[in-house]
């Protein structure tokens, strides 16, 4: 299981670096142990759990806030596309997968994120924040 102490334990600020690190090894280490998990639904479920204690109960390392990922799932992906549909810089990143299970690898994956930090920039938002663009989706499939 992951080692949270790294970005929970402290008080010195992580930097990005440490935290991109960190996640990247979390997110491979969590496909070696549960081989059925694609890099994308690793991500998702280390990003809900870090959504839930960093963003919503303030748990972590000073400005690990700034870090955290989105959930990148159908919903974001079409509130991105709906809200960016004239930005092939963006949507040539973000839309880079379109299913999470098809997020194979953490580069894959990394570049889903880059576009949406583009974004996060743009708009002098956390990285988290651009989980604004959500839609909720009736039926989304998997």
């Amino acid at each position: 299981m992951p080692d949270y102490t790294q970005i929970f334990d402290g008080e010195q600020p992580i930097t990005k670096h440490e935290f991109e690190n960190w996640h990247r090894q979390t997110v491979l280490e969590m496909i070696i142990e549960k081989p059925n998990l694609s890099v994308g639904w690793a991500a998702k479920v280390l990003n809900y759990f870090l959504k839930t204690t960093v963003n919503i109960a303030g748990f972590g390392r000073p400005d690990l806030i700034k870090w955290i990922h989105p959930l990148v799932d159908n919903g974001l992906w079409e509130g991105i596309e709906d809200a960016y549909k004239d930005r092939r810089d963006i949507l040539e990143k973000t839309h880079y997968r379109q299913k999470v299970k098809d997020i194979v690898t953490y580069n894959d994956y990394q570049t889903i994120i880059e576009g949406m930090e583009i974004i996060a920039q743009e708009r002098g938002y956390l990285l988290i924040e651009v989980e604004e663009f959500w839609k909720e989706r009736c039926n989304e499939k998997f």
